[in-house]
């Protein structure tokens, strides 16, 4: 396929990442413990057609904002769990990717010229500013998302977005804190600057390829020939990368290998979301889960 993914990213691997990094620190494994020791396949992905009847079909981004798609999926996914398995109940409300992205790069202090932002950034404008719904801003506009991440959102945006704080989020460094917020029902998401090849495999996977700056959420994980793999939906429309899909996953999405996942994890710009504060240990339904494995 002729798409390259390099024209369509926006992951910054800026150095000041890391001290925003530690702000959610200590990670997943020290501030809820009690999740830790999961080891089932996961299928998270599908709490967004049990609670919309189908998955999001999500538009592709514009410009370099990326790291707005990766967290915003991520929160609408959140929501769809929440929908499900939540012990009170919300209305299903897709983020606005411009918003949360011209908050996040204020946040970093990016404002101004050229595109993008990292991970940390996006998840605090998440949990201390909060969200748009989709729907008080029309679909979703590349030019809107440049303007507002060159000039800062407006006051009254910001004001708007308060009801729609994400309650905790917390840092992910390693494959077994990925697990446990997976099988507690947390999506994740984060930057990165791992590349993957553009076709999926006859079991749906990417292999490790040259080098991106990308945000991507983390929506599934499996056990196939004694290893683990995770599933990553990106932010650049339907059905790329191209190939075959595999358990019901969406076709915005590949598989990934652990190695690969825990490479990504490694540059510690990875967070998972909680609606409330805190994160609870709470068991999913049967069929988003197995420990048959493969």
């Amino acid at each position: 396929m002729t798409f390259d993914p390099q024209s369509l990213c926006g992951w910054v691997d800026d150095p000041a990442r890391h001290p925003m990094a530690a702000t959610f620190a200590p990670p997943l494994s020290q501030v809820a413990p009690r999740l830790m020791g999961a080891d089932e396949n996961v299928y998270l992905y599908r709490a967004w057609k049990e609670a919309l009847g189908d998955y999001p079909a999500y538009v592709a981004q514009q410009i370099g904002d990326c790291t707005s798609f990766g967290s915003g999926h991520a929160v609408d996914l959140l929501q769809c769990v929440e929908i499900t398995i939540g012990k009170e109940p919300i209305t299903y409300l897709e983020t606005c990717t411009e918003f949360i992205y011209g908050v996040g790069r204020e946040i970093a202090g990016m404002l101004g010229g050229g595109d993008g932002c990292y991970g940390t950034a996006v998840a605090k404008a998440l949990v201390d500013v909060g969200a748009i719904p989709r729907k008080l801003i029309g679909p979703y506009d590349g030019n809107r998302a440049k303007q507002w991440g060159a000039r800062g959102v407006p006051a009254e945006m910001k004001t708007a977005a308060a009801p729609f704080k994400v309650g905790s989020a917390a840092l992910i460094t390693t494959l077994e804190e990925l697990d446990a917020s997976l099988a507690n029902g947390y999506p994740s998401a984060g930057g990165f600057s791992q590349g993957f090849t553009m076709r999926r495999d006859a079991n749906g996977c990417c292999q490790q390829s040259g080098r991106w700056g990308h945000e991507q959420c983390c929506t599934g994980r499996r056990r196939r020939n004694g290893r683990r793999e995770y599933l990553l939906c990106q932010s650049w429309g339907p059905n790329v990368p191209d190939g075959p899909l595999t358990d019901d996953q969406p076709n915005f999405s590949f598989w990934i290998d652990e190695t690969a996942m825990a490479s990504i994890l490694s540059q510690r710009d990875w967070l998972t979301f909680a609606k409330f504060p805190g994160f609870e240990r709470r068991p999913l339904p049967a069929a988003w889960t197995t420990k048959d494995f493969i």
